[in-house]
This record gives structure tokens, C-alpha cells and sequence, in this order.
């Protein structure tokens, strides 16, 4: 019996697979993984870390974050996109693979959807807004937040990612905004791409809700955006309802669709 139970111990600690202890964050990886591309992407997210970080602590305004576990990078065999929960950032296998490893690297893997979004995922940890839990048609509102995170994977990204791909947010609204037949209202964007039939919709809003992010800090700098972040009243903030500004957004963004 005392055999069994050592046995199953051992194959339960082997389930986990592999840990790489960085200065802020453990990778957890699998052994088909090797440990030179756990370290690149080790490397890779302390310096995008760094970014983020440094960003947001510009502004007075930003006093962290309520995720206070240590941050775990754990690369999956299951995920397809990358995806944030809480303090662990999950990023597909197939994707690091297809980033680090040079048998595989080509002209037509780097033309693909196949980015990290380290930097996205990362802004999900490190700036959490006032309105993430609560609940909006069933999930949570994660307008800002994804917001933020598309702007700033615009913002500091080093290759061109999903959803802009490099293109200038106003511009990439425009044009989706164009094939998709109008925009989406700000109001609606969470459940669009929650729900959205085609990718297109679900693209459309994650852009729009990044270029508002973007107008938002152009126009009233990033301390009075992370203080509405945090849940100030952007009337009081602004000078303009929500709506207001949007229609105000909106104009901006109807110059480009001339």
C-alpha cells in the first residue's frame, strides 16, 4: 500500500512537468520543451515585463495591482490563444515553438496568427480595472481592460500581432469597421466579441476598444485614464459622459473611412 502511494506521487509530480525559476515569474513547460527556448521566452517576458511596468508607473495614478501571487507562465498543450487567468499567463505550445524554435521558423510561420501577446497578457496581470468583475451580459466587463492591453501590444510590441498587426489602431478600425459595415457601439463591444459569428466582429471590437483606449490617454493623459481605470466618474474626470466621447471618437475615426 505505502508502494502504491509513492507511485502515485511520483507520477502525479511528473504530471506537472518542468519549472524555470526566473527573477519574477516560473515557467512551467513540458519536457518535449527544450530548456533553451524556455529560456528565450524567459528572457523575452522579463524585458516585456519591464515595459509594462515601467509604462503604467508613469502616472501617479497606477498603485499596482490586487494580484499580489507570484506570476506563473505556464505553457499549454491545450490553449490556442493565449489567454490570462489571475496570476498565470497560459501560452500555446505550438505558438512558443513557433517562435523560438529555428527548425521550424519560415517566412510563411511568421506571416501566421501565431504571436504571444506577452505583453497583452501581461497588462492583464499588472493593471486590473475597477469594472473587470463585474458582470456584463453574462461575462465579466473587460472593456478597459482588454483596452489597455490591445494599446499597449500595439504600443510596445516587438513584432506585429492580432489584432492590428502593426497597422495604426485608427486606421485598422476603419478598415474593419468598413468590411464589418459600420462600427460597433462601445456599449455592445464586450458582447460582440464574446459572441460574434465571424472573427471579423470579434476583431473589430478588440480594435475599437483599444483605439478608444488609445484616444482616451492622447486626449487626457494616462493619469486621469488610469484614475476612470480605477472607476473615477469620467464625466467629472473628462468633462464628457462616456457617450459623449465616443461620439466624439467616433468622428475621429470617420476621417480615416473617407
Amino acid at each position: 500500500m505505502k508502494f502504491v502511494w509513492v507511485l502515485i506521487t511520483v507520477l502525479s509530480l511528473n504530471a506537472f512537468g518542468l519549472t524555470y525559476k526566473s527573477d519574477n515569474f516560473t515557467v512551467e513547460y513540458d519536457a518535449n520543451v527544450s530548456k533553451e527556448i524556455v529560456a528565450k521566452l524567459a528572457t523575452q517576458i522579463e524585458k516585456e515585463r519591464a515595459i509594462v511596468l515601467n509604462y503604467l508607473n508613469q502616472s501617479t495614478s497606477y498603485h499596482g495591482t490586487p494580484i499580489k501571487e507570484p506570476l506563473i507562465v505556464y505553457i499549454s498543450k491545450k490553449k490556442r490563444i493565449p489567454y490570462q487567468d489571475w496570476n498565470t499567463i497560459h501560452l500555446p505550445e505550438k505558438r512558443v515553438l513557433q517562435t523560438f524554435s529555428e527548425e521550424v521558423l519560415s517566412e510563411k510561420v511568421k506571416g501566421t496568427n501565431a504571436g504571444l501577446a506577452v505583453i497583452h497578457e501581461l497588462t492583464h496581470v499588472y493593471a486590473v480595472s475597477a469594472y473587470r468583475k463585474q458582470k456584463k451580459n453574462g461575462y465579466e466587463d473587460r472593456f478597459f481592460d482588454d483596452g489597455i492591453a490591445v494599446f499597449l501590444q500595439h504600443r510596445f510590441g516587438a513584432v506585429p500581432e492580432y489584432p492590428d498587426f502593426g497597422h495604426d489602431l485608427y486606421r485598422a478600425v476603419a478598415v474593419a469597421a468598413t468590411e464589418y459595415g459600420q462600427l460597433i457601439r462601445l456599449a455592445e463591444a464586450e458582447n460582440v466579441r464574446h459572441s460574434a459569428k465571424t472573427g471579423l466582429g470579434r476583431k473589430l471590437a478588440y480594435l475599437q476598444e483599444g483605439a478608444f483606449t488609445q484616444f482616451l490617454i492622447e486626449r487626457f493623459g494616462l493619469t486621469t485614464y488610469l484614475e476612470i481605470y480605477a472607476g473615477a466618474d469620467v464625466k467629472v474626470k473628462t468633462g464628457y459622459s462616456l457617450i459623449e466621447l465616443e461620439k466624439q471618437w467616433a468622428t475621429l475615426i470617420s476621417v480615416f473611412m473617407l
